[in-house]
């Protein structure tokens, strides 16, 4: 099972990358949510980011085994799919059979969140997806399967993801929201 996380993300209005505004709002959530996705067994996690980042937001690793590593992605600034792309291009070579996709301006992923996204898809290995319903809307992180990884490559623009999921070509399980003690 492998993690790619998005931190990539750029800003329009203000022109800084989402992971840098968090730091600067003094929102701690990209580097506690970084921190709870190594703590699942996502062998690698690649933390995908721009080329201009400086990584000041990037805590140290939880430990010395951490198969966490940053991605450079040279061309973030046209999408969240070329973000998305460049992750799975870095996780493929090690056959993966799923990948969880989660973004560094989605606060609150917990360990436990993603945990019960990898169990559900181990309970039913036929499934395509699994994701998560926060508000009756699709939210990251999710967990794609690899049937899914060319559908993922393929993409062109920053909603795809979720047009995806609500595809009657992939079959997959959307969890309501649970809350978490």
């Amino acid at each position: 099972m492998a993690g790619i996380y998005l931190a990539a993300g750029h800003n329009r209005r203000t022109g800084i990358s989402k992971a840098a505004r968090q730091q600067l709002q003094e929102f701690p959530g990209s580097r506690a949510s970084l921190r709870e996705l190594e703590c699942c067994i996502l062998e690698p996690l690649v933390v995908v980011v721009r080329a201009n980042d400086t990584l000041e937001w990037l805590p140290p690793a939880v430990n010395k085994q951490s198969a966490r590593r940053t991605e450079t992605c040279l061309t973030a600034h046209l999408g969240l799919s070329f973000s998305l792309r460049c992750g799975l291009n870095a996780v493929l070579p090690l056959q993966p059979d799923a990948v969880i996709v989660a973004q560094a301006d989605q606060p609150g992923v917990t360990s436990l969140h993603v945990n019960r996204l990898i169990n559900t898809f181990r309970q039913s290995p036929e499934l395509d997806y699994v994701a998560d319903a926060g508000c009756g809307l699709l939210m990251p992180p999710a967990l794609f399967s690899k049937a899914m990884f060319n559908a993922l490559q393929g993409l062109n623009e920053d909603e795809g993801m979720a047009g995806l999921l609500r595809s009657p070509d992939y079959k997959g399980v959307v969890l309501e929201a649970k809350a978490e003690v």
